[in-house]
């Protein structure tokens, strides 16, 4: 993983901007370019020189977002993290966080219960999650006759 550090660290600040904490960020990040089924809490703390403690705040935080998961091999104890693309992009849960998110925003709006520049802002955010929630099922749809198509190929 070696010849990678410095892809991890540029594609970590990658996703740092897009909200990941840089622990998790290059975490993620490792268990996309690992060459093996997945990296071990041992290899992350050793490869990244940081914490035990923030590695495993990382991890907590990618396998609660779907970003990551484990698995166990074989009676052993040691777990063995990886990405798993079809939970973290599965039309169900790609739905419900932004079904989350536009009920959330909804609530606000509500309690809020003034009618001013900010609550016309979240007017226009509330309509573009209900808009993308009527698009998702389709889009996904689109996507998965285009893998089928692929796979026949």
């Amino acid at each position: 993983m070696e010849q990678h550090r410095d892809h991890i660290e540029h594609y970590g600040r990658v996703m740092e901007g897009m909200g990941l904490t840089p622990v998790a960020a290059r975490v993620y990040i490792y268990l996309l370019l690992s060459p093996q089924e997945g990296a071990t809490f041992e290899d992350l703390v050793s490869y990244l020189k940081v914490s035990k403690s923030a590695v495993s705040n990382a991890l907590k935080m990618l396998t609660s977002t779907s970003m990551a998961e484990y698995k166990t091999i074989g009676g052993q104890r040691k777990r063995y993290f990886f990405v798993n693309f079809e939970s973290m992009f599965s039309e169900k849960n790609v739905t419900a966080k932004f079904k989350l998110i536009s009920d959330m925003l909804e609530d606000v709006k509500s309690i809020r219960n003034i009618d001013d520049a900010f609550a016309k802002e979240l007017d226009r955010t509330i309509l573009l999650y209900k808009m993308m929630l009527v698009e998702f099922p389709i889009i996904f749809e689109r996507w998965k006759k285009t893998i089928a198509w692929d796979e026949r190929s």
